[in-house]
């Protein structure tokens, strides 16, 4: 089978964890922890991304960016990449699959994305401005 945003709907639309709904050309799933995440089917791969933080609130960009050069492979099938999304700058997690995937690896990248954030979060929070709280 090859995948578009349809069929992939109503496979997510089958785990009982997730929240789906369309959204433009592609989907956004929520899972039960609050965490969002975009995917859009293309003509030869699938992309499931994440916001994982503003770049604004990153202390020492160049610091930041070198670490997650770093410690990229302790977080497996799961990329970081900087996006502008109107007008601001986000770090992004993201995972790229074909339309050829089968139901079960698409599942298990949306899955992996969605446990790949707080492994992020965790590992990149030192990096993080505090905004106090009065």
């Amino acid at each position: 089978m090859t995948w578009n945003n349809e069929n992939l709907r109503q496979l997510a639309e089958q785990h009982p964890d997730w929240v789906v709904e369309a959204e433009g050309d592609c989907l956004s799933i929520s899972n039960d922890e609050g965490v969002d995440a975009f995917v859009y089917a293309g003509e030869r791969q699938i992309v499931v991304e994440t916001i994982l933080f503003p770049v604004d609130q990153v202390e020492d960009e160049a610091a930041l960016n070198k670490l997650i050069l770093q410690t990229h492979q302790l977080v497996p099938l799961t990329t970081i990449a900087i996006k502008s999304i109107n007008g601001a700058n986000y770090y992004v997690a993201f995972g790229a699959l074909s339309v050829e995937s089968k139901d079960e690896v698409v599942v298990e990248e949306i899955e992996t994305l969605f446990a790949n954030v707080g492994d992020f979060l965790d590992l990149y929070a030192q990096h993080f401005a505090l905004e106090v709280v009065a």
